[in-house]
């Protein structure tokens, strides 16, 4: 077992014979000692954020498919940490699906999602996700989960960053998730996730008449055809190739952003929302 400080001083236990997740951090951490590296020097060789790193060898964050292929380049590995970061998917249990969703996520240019039940995984914090994914998880794995979750936003950190539309009911806001403090924490980021230039979250009002009762996500990419996801129970959604279906589901989604506050009316909504709790 390994203890690390982390940036606030306080000390994680790492053991790496627990789980694929703390075999990663630990080899991580190992890897880029061995060859002399400083955590910023490989956060910018792999263009994510210094915080990043700190976060992924403390076992916070999951390395996403494409930061691990990064790693392994980094230190001249074969693909040890890509089939890692395999290991650390399955023990997590998520579905082929959402597993191929994740990895198209990454690669995606322009992200537009819809979700009339939960605030979307790209903007929840640590706390609102660890009690939206607690449900059904076992106590020894959900520290994982939370991790690989997390880990997906590293792509709101790059350099030139995705465009990212996030659409999300009022009572999603309004609902009580893991208590107040983790619903003020949880709106003050989407506040702050608002003021980024590549990010627009707009808010449908309770009154309004959307009856979508499923989250779906668009991707869109400038090399290839657009894709879509629908997410299901579990994460077993399904990833959707088929243009008219994709389609489909972009006419249906500026259909629901038609009905949305503006941005600056969502946001000012979300601060009175968060300022009431």
């Amino acid at each position: 077992m390994a203890t690390y400080a982390t940036a606030n001083h306080s000390l994680v236990d790492i053991d790496p014979s627990a789980s694929a997740a703390e075999q990663y951090a630990y080899r991580l951490r190992l890897h880029r000692e061995r060859a002399e590296l400083t955590q910023d020097e490989v956060a910018r060789k792999c263009i994510i954020s210094v915080k990043m790193i700190g976060h992924f060898e403390n076992c916070r964050r999951i390395p996403t498919l494409r930061v691990s292929q990064d790693l392994d380049r980094l230190f001249g590995l074969d693909r040890y940490f890509e089939e890692l970061h395999a290991h650390v998917v399955r023990e997590t249990a998520l579905s082929p699906a959402f597993r191929s969703y994740a990895d198209e996520e990454q690669r995606a240019d322009y992200l537009r999602i819809f979700d009339p039940l939960l605030v979307p995984g790209l903007g929840q914090t640590a706390a609102y996700a660890r009690e939206v994914l607690r449900t059904g998880q076992p106590d020894d794995r959900l520290g994982q989960a939370v991790a690989l979750r997390l880990g997906r936003q590293d792509i709101l950190d790059r350099e030139e960053p995705p465009f990212l539309v996030l659409l999300m009911k009022e009572t999603v806001l309004r609902e009580i998730v893991g208590g107040p403090g983790v619903m003020k924490e949880q709106l003050a980021h989407l506040l702050e996730m608002a003021q980024r230039p590549n990010v627009s979250i707009q808010v449908i009002p309770a009154r309004a008449p959307v009856y979508v009762a499923s989250p779906f996500t668009l991707l869109g990419h400038m090399e290839s055809a657009d894709l879509a996801y629908v997410d299901g129970a579990g994460g077993h959604g399904q990833l959707i190739g088929d243009p008219r279906q994709v389609h489909s589901l972009a006419v249906r989604f500026d259909w629901i952003r038609g009905v949305a506050l503006p941005m600056s009316e969502s946001e000012e909504l979300i601060r009175v929302i968060m300022e009431q709790m």
